[in-house]
């Protein structure tokens, strides 16, 4: 093989090789970002159709809901209303005294405070004393515990309603009983620029005495 056929095939390989790089950079580089783009922009489509549903998963879940949240927001109105309602409160309280069998009930109202560590609702204090035996006020504890209005006892006292006497072995002793509690309430209707009212002094309601 002469010089001039070993320089044909050396050019013919060249130039291969050049069509070779020029067909990668011109044509198939192109194609492949090409499709690495379209490939990216389909996980992307995916990941937002995915997200979707499971916000209309999420959706439909509060639709099939509504009611009942519709009902635990109307019984949490009531637990904590928007209003103190003190007079209505001890309303319930001369109830359940009543329902206990304790007597010589009595309710004082405290100053409206903020709660500790903040919050968007005032607490109520108040304190509530009675005369009754260990059992009649445990009933009325329970009772407390199951009014509608949420109320939190913070503290209960006790003591013997007659010093220095002894009941008989099966008579209970009566007892004289205060009781610290707070309610709550949500203020909704402040308008801005006026300041709330100064807290009212504390009043004190004292319950019929329960029927023998």
């Amino acid at each position: 093989m002469g010089n001039r056929d070993r320089n044909v095939i050396l050019l013919s390989v060249l130039g291969l090789v050049l069509l070779v790089v020029a067909f990668y950079f011109l044509l198939l580089s192109p194609l492949l970002g090409s499709l690495d783009e379209r490939a990216a922009a389909r996980d992307q489509r995916r990941a937002t159709l995915s997200d979707l549903q499971a916000e209309v998963a999420r959706l439909e879940e509060v639709r099939r809901n509504s009611p009942e949240l519709q009902r635990q927001l109307l019984e949490l109105n009531k637990r904590i209303p928007t209003q103190p309602e003190v007079e209505t409160l001890v309303v319930q309280i001369e109830d359940i005294a009543q329902t206990a069998g304790v007597t010589q009930t009595q309710i004082v109202r405290g100053d409206p405070v903020p709660p500790v560590g903040g919050g968007d609702f005032t607490v109520q204090p108040i304190t509530m004393s009675f005369e009754g035996t260990y059992e009649e006020l445990l009933e009325f504890l329970r009772l407390a515990d199951d009014l509608v209005r949420l109320i939190t006892v913070n503290n209960v006292t006790y003591e013997v309603a007659e010093e220095g006497t002894t009941a008989a072995p099966d008579v209970e002793q009566n007892l004289t009983v205060e009781i610290e509690a707070e309610v709550y309430y949500q203020p909704t209707d402040v308008p801005e620029g006026i300041a709330p009212a100064a807290p009212v002094p504390p009043e004190t309601t004292t319950a019929s005495p329960a029927a023998e």
